[in-house]
């Protein structure tokens, strides 16, 4: 008996398939539609809902399994486990959080970490920072204060002058941290980032930069704390709280 193998477009349209399933089940998932605890419905009411095989089901089950936002358990069933299991530093997941339009609460647990790794990776960066680190720090320092800058463009040099600290600190678990966040640096700079916030902080910046290039380790500690702690403020004040 001959058995065909699947052609490239069957199996593309398969892969398609099991990540729009994947897709709608995480968003459902984050935003609570699919409460934590909850027994995820069986393989053929969820082929009946999206109209596909349960391959294609399973597939996108064991994909959310990768991300942590699914367990199965022998005798229970697949099923929604707790928040902390869930892996918010996945790409995709990221997606599904700013779909579920709640992201004030990953700011506010972005900046409470921010808070307790970002002034040790600047006084890190104060002892080792190269040459070559400072100078980019300087460069998108020097886009943040210019006059004519505009808003996105803040964000954006804002954005790769923090992430300039911690590769800066030549650590490498805080170096991978920054790479990890960029995304949730996008997404919470542009909500802290008021107009206020836009001219208040350019010198609390430069006041990083200068203790950082200047080998100052305490001062560059302290100078990101003050910083922080405003962008804590503005978040509140821009999320009504």
């Amino acid at each position: 008996m001959d058995h065909k193998l699947p052609t490239a477009r069957a199996i593309e349209k398969r892969a398609s398939l099991h990540t729009v399933v994947a897709n709608v089940l995480g968003e459902e998932i984050i935003s609570g539609q699919l409460p934590i605890g909850d027994l995820l419905p069986t393989e053929a009411e969820l082929g009946a809902r999206f109209n596909v095989s349960r391959t294609v089901i399973r597939e996108a089950v064991k994909q959310l399994t990768s991300k942590g936002l699914l367990r199965t358990s022998s005798g229970i069933g697949t099923w929604v486990p707790p928040a902390h299991e869930w892996n918010f530093l996945d790409p995709v997941v990221f997606s599904w959080v700013k779909a579920s339009g709640d992201s004030a609460a990953m700011i506010q647990h972005l900046l409470s970490f921010r808070n307790a790794i970002e002034p040790a990776a600047a006084a890190e960066a104060a002892r080792t920072a190269t040459p070559e680190q400072l100078a980019l720090m300087k460069t998108v320092l020097d886009i943040m204060c210019a006059p004519d800058v505009d808003f996105h463009a803040w964000v954006s040099a804002d954005v790769e002058f923090h992430t300039a600290i911690y590769i800066g600190s030549n650590n490498v678990f805080m170096a991978s941290l920054a790479s990890l966040f960029r995304e949730y640096f996008q997404m919470s700079f542009s909500v802290s980032s008021s107009n206020v916030h836009f001219q208040h902080c350019l010198q609390e910046h430069v006041d990083v930069y200068e203790a950082i290039a200047e080998h100052r380790p305490a001062d560059a500690l302290a100078a990101v704390q003050v910083l922080l702690n405003h962008a804590h403020e503005d978040v509140r004040q821009v999320m009504g709280q």
